[in-house]
């Protein structure tokens, strides 16, 4: 399945799998076909936009370069010769033919439009799966190219009223405290937006801080006044009247009651980028770090596999520290390439100088976006400017710097955290996410350069049952018997992420299927983590899935067709990425049933079967006297002659049987 993705830095996937999409032009001609929106592109106007008004005489030439790499990256499986299925000719030009979930733009859209008429509850679910999609700017790195500017306008409009539907959803919803936090951003983020502050004055309202309404209310007059030359509409001058009236009947046709929609459950609350549930322990840790920040500066690590809620956790801790006085500036470094160095101290600090201008912004702004400034000026001057501008904004405000995916970050990235942690006397916390098993070698000498400071640590593990069944239960809209989510917590080992796509699958189609299946999200998400291995442990964690959820060590270096030292260092990368975990001496076993349900599901039926034969043929000579295990192994090696030794022993391998046939041995 191919996605692409262009709500942040331009990337593309076949199968789970990032594929790369060559030069900065050539890039920029696969996101110029997807602003078309499905739509024709002429070749003349394409070599226009490519070239800024200046095509070369052999700009024709140089495209159809383009457009056969971006096939080949785009459909690696297309036979030789066959027509293309994805960027297909269409005279006068070329077109992008994709579904309408392919493109994580297309499908934003779509989801804000079902979430319009959709009842509240649902309408927060959607809208924070939806919002989660945007890793930067729409567009990010052709965004100041014309031909993307309409495109990049209409998708950050509809981001801006995604959030308002959100926020409107959380007050339907009586979650007026998370309302009042997000709508705060909303204003600040969109200040000529009059839906953002009318959202604001009414969770303000449903807080009982009425002053604070009022007070927005005028702030909004003032800003429209000023940037505008315009009074407020009708609906901020209504919302005011009734504010100063105490007309209770205008807030309650937005809010209802406190008792009206309240959860069996203590409810999961709404970041801007997912539902967020428990993890009470870890937000006073984040508190703790800060306590020591305030005293002169910390630096807190944040670390989860893929799918743990880092950037969930991130945004409510973002909204605790707001709460508690911090100035806060967020930031993520790109998965894929394209980015300028340094992009997620960009993102950070642009948002800071709009908050807090800079003195002298031309300091810090050329040197992260012009890295040959940077380098004929010299890397110790910018880390100096760097630093100047972080003490000089902490010391106006205590600030806390946030910084997503640096399993990611480039070498500058990186080199500025560690100018970050070096920062000291005033009251400055660096907050650095990252998945431990995606560690590279840049980041590890980052993270050994920091050991010595005693950075406070956070570490994201499985939710708890309770807080399991407080997720699952808001997803299905209605509490799940306890058996049912026991079996879910164990599947999926408390993953939020897992928990959450699980939990769909069940209110969708049942606990059967729901305890059984991988969902689609997950298996994509596992299968990209696969692909990271190397040859040698994904060759081993095919081996481990056809023994079972555990296994023993002995038996699978027996049992492998490789030496014994290319076994070992094999497990060793598949523990060291968190698909394998050692439960005891010499044993092994899948840190999620659902990991091990992906990689049996993706053997082909062949190596499945030829790996059952050789397992149970292994077992039986080493084990004489034990029949149920190799019997399940026989049965599987699809072999006639094996059949008589498939039936020695069913029944006790019946009982064994998960629902969709797979066996835990």
């Amino acid at each position: 399945m191919l996605r692409l993705r262009v709500l942040g830095p331009l990337g593309a996937e076949v199968a789970g799998t990032p594929v790369e999409l060559g030069a900065p032009r050539q890039r920029a001609v696969l996101a110029l076909l997807i602003a078309a929106r499905g739509g024709v592109v002429p070749v003349d106007r394409m070599a226009e936009a490519l070239w800024r008004g200046e095509p070369p005489a052999k700009a024709s030439v140089s495209l159809h370069a383009y457009l056969s790499n971006l096939r080949r990256s785009l459909e690696p499986g297309r036979p030789p010769r066959a027509p293309a299925a994805v960027l297909v000719t269409a005279p006068p030009g070329y077109a992008l033919r994709l579904a309408g979930d392919a493109v994580d733009a297309w499908r934003f859209e779509s989801w804000v439009r079902r979430a319009r008429d959709a009842p509240a509850a649902e309408a927060r679910l959607l809208l924070a799966e939806a919002l989660g999609w945007w890793r930067g700017p729409a567009f990010a790195e052709h965004a100041d190219e014309a031909w993307a500017a309409a495109e990049v306008a209409r998708l950050t409009g509809l981001r801006a009223e995604a959030r308002e539907l959100a926020v409107a959803a959380d007050l339907r919803t009586g979650r007026v405290a998370q309302a009042a936090t997000d709508a705060e951003s909303l204003v600040r983020d969109s200040p000529l937006r009059e839906e953002g502050w009318r959202l604001l004055a009414l969770a303000q309202w449903a807080c009982d801080r009425q002053a604070d309404a009022l007070s927005s209310l005028r702030r909004a007059t003032a800003v429209l006044r000023d940037e505008l030359g315009c009074d407020p509409g009708p609906a901020l001058r209504r919302l005011e009247q009734a504010v100063l009236n105490g007309r209770l009947d205008v807030l309650r046709a937005a809010v209802p009651e406190p008792d009206d929609e309240r959860p069996a459950r203590t409810a999961p609350q709404r970041t801007g980028r997912g539902l967020f549930v428990g993890r009470g322990a870890e937000l006073r840790a984040v508190d703790t770090a800060a306590r020591a920040a305030r005293q002169g500066g910390a630096v807190l690590l944040v670390t989860g596999e893929a799918g743990a809620g880092k950037s969930a956790f991130l945004d409510r801790a973002a909204a605790r520290l707001r709460q508690d006085g911090w100035r806060v500036a967020t930031g993520c470094s790109p998965e894929y390439e394209g980015a300028p160095p340094a992009w997620a101290w960009t993102e950070a600090l642009g948002a800071l100088a709009r908050e807090a201008p800079p003195a002298r912004p031309e300091g810090l702004t050329v040197p992260l976006r012009e890295p040959e400034n940077a380098a004929a000026a010299g890397r110790f001057r910018m880390h100096r400017v760097f630093a100047a501008r972080l003490r000089a904004a902490a010391s106006a405000a205590p600030l806390a710097v946030l910084l997503e995916d640096l399993h990611h970050a480039d070498a500058e990235t990186l080199a500025l955290v560690e100018a970050a942690a070096a920062v000291t006397g005033v009251p400055l916390l660096t907050v650095a996410a990252y998945r431990p098993a995606e560690v590279g070698e840049h980041l590890l000498r980052t993270l050994a350069r920091l050991a010595p400071g005693a950075p406070h640590r956070i570490a994201l593990g499985g939710l708890p049952p309770r807080d399991t069944a407080t997720l699952v239960d808001a997803v299905c809209g209605a509490p799940v018997d306890p058996a049912t989510v026991a079996a879910l917590t164990e599947r999926t080992g408390g993953n939020p992420f897992y928990v959450l796509e699980s939990a769909r699958l069940l209110a969708d189609r049942g606990a059967p299927v729901a305890l059984s299946e991988v969902p689609q999200g997950v298996r994509d998400v596992l299968r990209r983590r696969l692909a990271l291995l190397p040859a040698a442990a994904r060759a081993v964690v095919q081996l481990t899935a056809v023994l079972g959820l555990e296994a023993e060590v002995a038996l699978l270096v027996d049992a492998a067709d490789a030496p014994e030292e290319e076994v070992l260092a094999g497990l060793d990368a598949a523990l060291a990425a968190d698909l394998l975990a050692e439960p005891g001496p010499g044993r092994v076993r899948f840190v999620h049933a659902l990991v091990r349900d992906t990689v049996y599901a993706d053997l082909s039926g062949a190596r499945r079967s030829r790996l059952h034969t050789r397992v149970a043929r292994l077992r039986r000579r080493h084990r004489p006297g034990e029949l149920a295990t190799p019997a399940h192994h026989f049965a599987r090696s699809g072999n006639a002659a094996d059949t008589p030794l498939a039936v020695d022993h069913p029944l006790p391998v019946a009982d064994d049987t998960r629902p969709d046939g797979l066996i835990e041995t």
